[in-house]
């Protein structure tokens, strides 16, 4: 009996016991864990920085036949996602080690850049390659570009020789909208030039990416008078744009899916309600209901709500003040249930941007935050 009592039935106690605490202590919400244990914490609003993956694939595809993208997007990190992720060498199989990336943001170039100063940073990663190289035919373009303040006609030439020995340089520029604002770029000699290099041969051995709040459409009314009687300067990439648009209600589920987190349905039509479909929104819609609930907040949902719209009302605020004011004031007269009959070009590019929706005829707000933000 006391042989049974030590061997079995103590440790069958001490099994129960700690059963018993776990129950309590971990199941009686599905947040208990995470108030308990900070330090664990899957940091699962982290993860839904995905939900892009076909717009990178597609990109990728034109990158290995030589081809330029736009990327079109009113949140920076939703387009930087996607050119970070756009580096991965495993996107290009056994062409990627003929691949050389640069990336530069337009809006960290000196408001008085020169093409001189552009090309210096956008060719940076090409000196990394040819050091080893002093005396190849690619070195001596290089410095012949160097030599000539990289003007367009050694530029060309630097290019023809990246594509006869087989390498491509994949030049990413984001808020390229920025480039409007800086006068020594925003001209018909270096805009032309850029047009030529990336389109004069095919495939070409330069695969431009600009990525940016405007379309290309807006880009080429807002440099028309710069060429008036000729084409519009970036119309080559025009197949390649992409618009970063709401994600579908399939592919937000399998957005919230990833999450260690599992959601209630209540949970998932809140954050469906309050970011409208975009990657970026979802991710900060689900970041305040998790603090909503570590706070032990009453009401989780209204206060991840107020939370999730003090977060954003600032970054809405800008993105709605670099719009058009035709483009702003169709927004604002859907979200006032005005008329919007006038216009019918600014709706549809927001549609497309995943902002407004046409439901059996009527416009309206995708984001119920979006519409608070106007309303206030």
């Amino acid at each position: 009996m006391t042989i049974y009592f030590m061997y079995f039935l103590i440790p069958l106690l001490v099994l129960l016991s700690a059963m018993f605490v776990w129950r309590i202590f971990f199941q009686t919400s599905p947040y208990t864990r995470q108030t308990l244990y900070p330090s664990q914490l899957p940091i699962y609003h982290e993860q839904l920085t995905t939900g892009r993956e076909k717009e990178i694939r597609r990109i990728a595809g034109q990158i290995l036949t030589g081809q330029s993208s736009a990327i079109v997007g009113a949140f920076s990190s939703d387009r930087t996602l996607i050119l970070n992720a756009l580096r991965n060498p495993e996107l290009y199989g056994d062409k990627a080690d003929r691949l050389k990336f640069s990336l530069l943001d337009i809006s960290s170039l000196d408001i008085n850049c020169t093409p001189l100063q552009f090309w210096d940073k956008a060719l940076k990663p090409l000196p990394e390659k040819i050091a080893d190289e002093s005396d190849s035919g690619l070195s001596k373009a290089y410095q012949a570009c160097q030599d000539n303040q990289f003007e367009n006609f050694y530029l060309d030439k630097l290019f023809a020789q990246l594509k006869q020995e087989n390498w491509r340089l994949v030049l990413m520029l984001d808020r390229f909208e920025a480039l409007l604002h800086r006068s020594n770029l925003d001209n018909s000699e270096f805009l032309g030039g850029l047009r030529m290099l990336a389109s004069s041969r095919y495939p070409s051995p330069l695969s431009l990416i600009i990525a940016g709040d405007i379309s290309l459409h807006q880009f080429h009314q807002d440099t028309k008078d710069l060429n008036p009687m000729g084409s519009p300067y970036l119309n080559f990439m025009e197949s390649g744009e992409i618009t970063l648009g709401a994600l579908s209600e399939s592919e937000i589920d399998k957005l919230l899916n990833q999450s260690e987190q599992q959601f209630t349905d209540e949970e998932r039509q809140f954050i469906k309600d309050v970011a409208g479909g975009h990657p970026h929104l979802l991710q900060l819609a689900v970041s305040a209901l998790w603090n909503a609930y570590e706070n032990e907040e009453e009401n989780p949902l209204k206060s991840a709500e107020q939370l999730f719209y003090n977060r954003t009302k600032s970054m809405l605020n800008n993105m709605l003040q670099s719009w058009s004011a035709n483009t702003r004031q169709a927004f604002v007269s859907v979200a006032k249930n005005g008329k919007v009959s006038d216009f019918k070009n600014e709706l549809e590019e927001l549609e497309k941007q995943g902002f407004v929706i046409n439901n059996n005829g009527t416009w309206q707000i995708r984001s119920r935050v979006l519409s608070k933000f106007v309303a206030n």
